[in-house]
């Protein structure tokens, strides 16, 4: 068991406490208002559970930097920023994908959609759940903001301007790989096109909302934090981006082939929401003009034709895509492992990163 294997469970203790203390901050004031309750219960369920990956990518970066132990440095303010943004984010994107479930259980538009049903209000009930569920991320970011105040403050006051720039480069790169994102959806599939599925555009959104998001930004995060140089900061950057494309393309592998049991989303969640990804990039790539034409029958429908037809693109997917697939993310693996920056570490710190890449790269769920 590496270092990073028998320190998570205690790390995200510590990260479950943060961030439920920072939505109690963020909740106080309105604490009396009976109105208000079940909006401030939705922050804490949305808060609730997670692999909190982006906080621990965030104490790695300050272990890695620092060369001390992991979790011997306390940020409990910037594991909850992180986590709050995300949860922010996670609340917005269940409203842009029209998901149903998260983690397992009803996302929180649903929710508030059901309460207005359940009361008799007046109004269309989804209109509601959608504007309430858009609301509560916008609560969640701001909990966020008022989390990375709190922590910058005890920054030196350099320090504290490069870190604050730091995240909000994160939060404005989320929102364009998102609208990026969102617009590919839009696209129809020509079944004749070679570029129906733009790779190149593709691993641009990927670059933009999960690789940097996910894993370069709170891994820097955590070293700017603790006064980590430019220099060590571009050989992180050379590690963590391809290991942060990995960590998404196996998400990816997992939104379609993935256990609902143990992913927490319903399988073929990725095809139902239309998502171009590297993998159906891949497939497309290798596909007949038969399987072709399937694939664009798929994605140019709507979600109930693509819940018929999950099996068949799935057959398709493992024929023309999976191994290929695979081979990238081993690839990009292989990468990230050629450029950790060895002399700049420590042997510890060098061990822990590995240990993060296998921990992004390598996931079931």
């Amino acid at each position: 068991m590496s270092s990073l294997d028998s320190t998570l469970p205690t790390l995200r203790s510590t990260i479950d406490q943060a961030t439920r203390a920072a939505v109690d901050r963020s909740c106080a004031p309105t604490s009396e208002n009976i109105l208000l309750a079940p909006f401030t219960q939705a922050a804490y369920q949305a808060t609730a559970s997670g692999k909190r990956f982006r906080a621990i990518c965030a104490y790695i970066g300050a272990a890695v930097a620092s060369g001390s132990a992991l979790g011997h440095i306390q940020f409990e303010d910037l594991a909850a920023a992180v986590e709050l943004y995300q949860a922010s984010a996670l609340v917005h994107d269940d409203v842009i994908d029209h998901a149903d479930t998260r983690r397992g259980a009803p996302t929180p538009h649903l929710n508030f959609a059901q309460m207005h049903r359940q009361n008799g209000w007046l109004g269309d009930d989804e209109d509601f759940g959608e504007a309430s569920a858009i609301l509560l991320g916008d609560l969640l970011f701001s909990a966020a903001e008022a989390a990375m105040v709190r922590f910058v403050s005890t920054l030196p006051s350099p320090r504290a301007s490069v870190v604050m720039d730091r995240y909000t480069l994160m939060h404005t790169e989320v929102a364009i790989g998102q609208y990026l994102d969102v617009l590919a959806e839009q696209r129809p599939i020509h079944a004749d096109a070679d570029d129906a599925f733009s790779l190149p555009e593709i691993l641009e959104v990927v670059r933009l909302k999960s690789a940097r998001y996910s894993v370069v930004h709170p891994v820097a995060l955590g070293a700017l934090a603790v006064g980590a140089g430019l220099d060590l900061i571009a050989g992180l950057e050379a590690t963590l981006m391809p290991w942060g494309t990995a960590f998404q393309l196996r998400d990816d592998d997992l939104g379609l082939f993935g256990d609902p049991q143990v992913t927490g989303k319903p399988a073929g969640d990725d095809l139902l929401e239309g998502k171009r990804t590297a993998l159906m990039a891949i497939t497309w790539a290798n596909s007949s003009p038969t399987e072709r034409h399937v694939l664009a029958d798929a994605f140019n429908s709507d979600r109930q034709r693509r819940v018929e037809m999950v099996d068949s693109v799935r057959e398709i997917v493992s024929a023309r895509g999976r191994e290929d697939h695979e081979l990238f993310i081993e690839q990009l693996v292989h990468e990230g492992a050629a450029a950790v920056p060895t002399a700049d570490l420590t042997p510890d710190s060098v061990a822990l990163l590995h240990s993060l890449g296998d921990l992004l790269t390598r996931r079931h769920a």
